[in-house]
């Protein structure tokens, strides 16, 4: 029970590291606008609001909100999923005569939930990630270059 608090006081504290990054990178915006601006490196008509949603989108801890994402997701399912997986195997279990190779606890059993769960986390981070470089924002000097009219 230990480890169960203990990981869910490590996933609440990356949520949390994750959400002040947000809200440093969301801060910091202005300044780069003004020092941008003062080095003529961005037109002074673009405002505040328009650079800050460009910059969170460059800037931003994205990569890293996929992945916690992607371990809340894992580690809210993990009991659930076992528990499925668990009466499917009892089904298959008794449909094979109950033999006490295939018994719930046993080796296999054991070797085939792990297999399974790890094939399920690498499916969602392999969704994640290509939905993550799908839409992979630009960085920031393309971000620059765009709103200089492309030059």
């Amino acid at each position: 029970m230990l480890l169960y608090f203990l990981t869910v006081a490590g996933l609440l504290a990356w949520g949390v590291s994750l959400a002040w990054r947000w809200k440093e990178a969301k801060a910091f915006a202005p300044e780069v606008l003004a020092a941008k601006k003062r080095d003529k490196e961005i037109p002074d008509d673009v405002t505040d609001v328009e650079f800050t949603d460009l910059y969170l989108r460059s800037e931003g801890p994205r990569g890293e909100t996929y992945f916690f994402t992607c371990a809340a997701i894992m580690f809210l399912l993990l009991g659930p999923f076992v528990a499925a997986f668990n009466s499917v195997w009892n089904m298959f279990w008794l449909m094979s005569g109950k033999s006490p190779v295939f018994e719930t606890g046993t080796l296999i059993h054991t070797f085939m939930v792990f297999l399974t769960f790890m094939g399920t986390t690498i499916g969602l981070l392999a969704i994640a990630m290509r939905r993550y470089y799908a839409l992979m924002p630009p960085n920031l000097k393309q971000v620059i270059r765009d709103l200089n009219g492309g030059a």
